[in-house]
Order: structure tokens, then sequence, then C-alpha cells
């Protein structure tokens, strides 16, 4: 009840402030004529009284200039004595060298005069529409005036105003109320809606609840200014003084509501075709979609197209389609040919080119790395310095998972200028094939070297045995031979786990057999060979034969 007092008593006040006391009729004769205004505008003048056009001077007669025309013409109108009799108005025609004039005169005083230069000619508008108009413009001021000043008429609309605001008071709190009930059960509805709306695994529940909200609230605030606007127009529609004022309110309002019923009916048939372009669209994404994860999963077999840039395809064929339907409902889309709609276009096209310079870069790297086909998800690969299994090949960047479990993106700009090993790629039929080197004196003989390194390999787990390892003597150095060890194994991610154990037991075997390992190098030979004995293998802080491998 607190509230409701509260709004009448803003309302109320407002309205003396801004209706009441330039209404009253004790307001002197000086303060009306304060509110005769002169408008200048291109050699064009306006009489204008109590809010209202009188008449508008074009041209200069009888050598006097529009502007000083619109202020005699003020000045005669306003010492027209208030009188609460009938006011007769009339405009008498004149011939004055040879061009029609027409005198307007108020119960016979003379008020202006009306040229043929005066007359809208731009507008269409006749000497006779104007005299008439002059004539109606002048007779509606003086009613106005006249009923303006009456005691009763002014009382009756205080009381329909009060009346008005009271009621605009009500439907306000009413309105406030309504829209706190209705967001109090949403919030109560909301909390049985916790991850009903999912796409994937992205909750939309949060953000389907917010933009309701939102525009709840928006509902509100218009609701809101609707009522003050259809009060505001209503009350000064009550006065004679602020009648043009409340014309020019719900002039507005019909007009805007007329834009927007127009502007949705001429719509109408574009909306229909955005539509249709939109299903359109969405079927033959779907169709396409379809298609492609036939493929990609091998149940549809195109010789020409190959399940491994399926995947890719359908994205880039997916981007594709929507985007030709972008283009055609463009122009389509109601506004799109206003130039604020093209200025926010030019904006956001200047935007993407100023930012879709690298975002390019990586789109292409992306697709030359899909369709050149050297790597897929799964794969072990090398790129630069890092090294690990592919988990994602994304539109924008790779990512790998490194043998210490370490998750490295890789932009897809950086696949174009660099080197990618792929370890998996030609070891699926028979295995990876990995070495490690090792440099031996020439004192041991290479055939006793050979048959120890192939003993630590059989020693080690995870080596393939079929294809048999095999030894390459890769160099012939200064101080010592270089031997080379190649294995194969079945998973190229394995394979920092199974050299370390095959140079555990390369170490073991040669120590067995007094062989001095020669690495990395020497420049002379020692008084006795370093071997470590057998015996001593296991020192402590060594567990013992448990622990090998």
């Amino acid at each position: 009840m607190r509230s409701i007092i509260t709004i009448v008593v803003r309302l109320a006040f407002l309205w003396l402030c801004f209706v009441a006391v330039p209404l009253s009729p004790l307001a002197s004769a000086a303060d009306v004529d304060s509110r005769a205004t002169t408008i200048e505008r291109h050699q064009t003048a306006s009489v204008r009284i109590w809010n209202r056009s009188i008449v508008t001077f074009r041209s200069t007669y009888d050598g006097v200039a529009p502007s000083d025309r619109v202020t005699f013409a003020s000045e005669r109108l306003n010492q027209i004595p208030l009188d609460l009799g009938a006011y007769h108005v009339v405009a008498t025609d004149v011939i004055e060298n040879g061009k029609r004039l027409a005198n307007i005169k108020v119960n016979g005083r003379f008020m202006f005069s009306l040229v043929e230069a005066d007359v809208d000619t731009a507008g269409g508008e006749t000497f006779e529409q104007a005299r008439q108009r002059a004539v109606s413009s002048v007779s509606e001021w003086l009613e106005a005036r006249k009923t303006q000043y009456r005691l009763p008429m002014l009382l009756q609309s205080a009381g329909i105003a009060l009346v008005a605001t009271l009621v605009a008071a009500f439907a306000v709190v009413g309105v406030i109320r309504l829209f706190v009930l209705i967001l109090n059960y949403q919030g109560k509805l909301a909390t049985g809606m916790v991850g009903r709306f999912m796409i994937g695994n992205f909750n939309l529940t949060p953000y389907l609840l917010s933009f309701s909200n939102g525009m709840f609230r928006i509902l509100e605030l218009s609701t809101l200014f609707s009522i003050a606007y259809l009060w505001l127009t209503f009350v000064l529609s009550l006065f004679p003084y602020t009648n043009p004022w409340s014309k020019q309110l719900s002039g507005f309002l019909l007009n805007l509501l007329y834009q927007l019923a127009h502007g949705m009916l001429i719509s109408i048939p574009g909306m229909f075709t955005i539509v249709v372009i939109f299903f359109i669209a969405r079927l033959l994404n779907k169709a396409i979609t379809a298609f492609f994860i036939a493929v990609e999963s091998s149940s549809v077999t195109i010789k020409w197209f190959e399940p491994e840039t399926a995947k890719a395809t359908r994205r880039i064929t997916s981007v594709l389609v929507w985007v030709f339907a972008l283009v055609v409902a463009y122009p389509l889309i109601p506004g799109s040919e206003t130039k604020a709609f093209q200025g926010v276009s030019v904006f956001l096209g200047l935007m993407v080119s100023l930012g879709s310079a690298g975002l390019v870069g990586q789109l292409i790297g992306g697709i030359v790395a899909v369709y050149t086909k050297s790597f897929q998800t799964g794969d072990y690969i090398k790129i630069g310095d890092h090294e690990g299994v592919v988990s994602e090949l994304g539109m924008l960047a790779a990512k790998i998972v490194t043998v210490r479990k370490e998750e490295v993106t890789i932009p897809n700009a950086l696949l174009m200028s660099s080197t990618v090993i792929n370890y998996t790629r030609q070891s699926k039929k028979e295995g990876a094939i990995v070495g490690t080197t090792v440099t031996i004196g020439y004192d041991t003989p290479w055939r006793q070297v050979h048959e120890m390194l192939l003993m630590a390999a059989g020693r080690t787990r995870k080596i393939l045995k079929s294809p048999e390892p095999f030894i390459l003597q890769k160099a012939l150095s200064d101080f010592y031979a270089e031997y080379s060890l190649m294995f194969r194994i079945e998973k190229p991610e394995d394979r920092f786990v199974v050299l370390s154990e095959l140079h555990g037991h390369i170490q073991d075997t040669f120590n067995e057999y007094g062989v001095q390992i020669m690495s990395p190098n020497f420049v002379a030979q020692p008084d006795k060979d370093i071997v470590v004995p057998k015996e001593q293998w296991y020192a402590a802080p060594a567990r013992g034969e448990e622990r090998k491998g």
C-alpha cells in the first residue's frame, strides 16, 4: 500500500509541474505571449502559439522579411482580448499588383496577410488550401484559449487526470507484482530442469534460464513504459494547451505501430523463404553427415575416398553448406538493406579481415595435414621437439600426449613448416623399427659384438622375435667401431621403455663377457678393461634377481 501511495504522489507532482501550473487560468497575457515562438529555416518562419502552428511565411512581403512578419503577427494575435463570446475569423481576398493575397481578420481586426509566395507548392498545396488552413488554425487556437480559461473545465480535466493517475499507479504495481510472481515461479520450475537440455556434454539449462529471465525483464520494462506512455498521452489530451503534445505522442505511437505492422507484413515472404532455406540446408547437412559417417566407419566404400579423410571432409562440407545458405538468405533478412545493417556488416567484415590471417593459416594447415595423410588420431609422431600419440586433430590445432602424459597443443600452421615423423604408419604390418648404437674398440671381434647385442635383444621384453633383430656396422671411427642394433616392436609409443630395458641388458651382457663399451669415446687405452664383474652386478642398494628387467 505504501508503494502505491508513493507512486501516486510522484505522478501527481509531475502532473502539477508539467500540466496544472502552465495551464492555470491565472496565467497572464505576458506568459502567453512568451510562448509564441519564431522558427527560421531557409527564409521560412512559422507563427507558433500554444504549441500550435498557426501559419508559415515563406517570402518577403511589402519589404518585410518572414521573421519580422512572424513577430508582427504574433503580437497582433496575442493582443486579441480574452472574450468568452464567439470569435469571428475571416480571410478577405485582395488583388495587389496582379497577385492574390488574403488578409486574416478576427472580429474585424487585421492579424496578418498570406500571399501566394507563402504557399508550399513543393508539397502540392494550393493558395485556397493555405488560406483555409490559416483560418482554421486561428479559430482552433482561439477556441482552445477560451476553453482553457474555464474553471469548470479545468476542474473536470484535473479530476479525470487524477483518476487516470491512480489507475496507472495501480496498473504499475500490478504489473510489477505479476512479473515478480512469474520470475519466482520460473525459479522454482528451474530446480527440476537441471541437466534437461543437453547438447553432447554441454548443459544449456543455465543459459536458457538466464535468457528467459532477461526476456521477462525486458517485457516488464516494456509494459511499464507503455503504461506511462499511454497515461501521459491521455492526461495531455485533457487540456487544450497540451492537446497538441498528446496528438504528437499518439501520432508517433500509431506511426510506430503502423511501421512495425507494415514491416512484419512485408517481411513475411522473406522470412518464409529464410525458413525454407534453413530447412533445406539442414536436410542437406544431415544427408552429407550421414554419408561421411558411413564412409568413416567403412560401411560405405569408395575407391577414390578414404575413411581417414572423411571426418575432416564432413566438417568442411558442413561449414560450406551453412555459409552458402547464409549468403543466399542474407538479402531476405528484414532490414538488411538499411544503412545500420550494412554498417554492422562492414564492421564485422573488418573484424574478420583483421583477425582471419592467422585463422586461415591454421585452417589450411589442418586441411593439409588431413589430406596429405601425415598422421591421424592414435598415431605416434614426432613434430619438432615434441613426440607422442595424437589424441586430437582439430581445425585449428593438433594435440599429442607424450610418454610423460603431457598434452602438447601444436598449431596447425606449424605443421606446414615442420617435419612430421610418423612412427605408426609403416609399423602396422610388421611393427616399428627401433635402433640403438654402441661403440666398441677394435680389439674386440665384431662377430662377438654381434652375438652379444642379439643376446641382449633376446632378453628384452616387447622386442619382436619375427622379423629377427639385426646388426649394422655404421662406421669405423678412429678409435672404435660403431654397431647399431635394429629391432622391431609392436607399438611405437613403447620405444623409450623398450630401449631403457635393452640398454640394461646390453651392459649386463658385455660385462658378462668382459667386453668394454667405449662410448662415448676414448683417446688412450686404459691399463685394464672397464667392466663390472658379475658378482658386483647387484651391489648395494641393488635388490637382486627379482629386479632384473
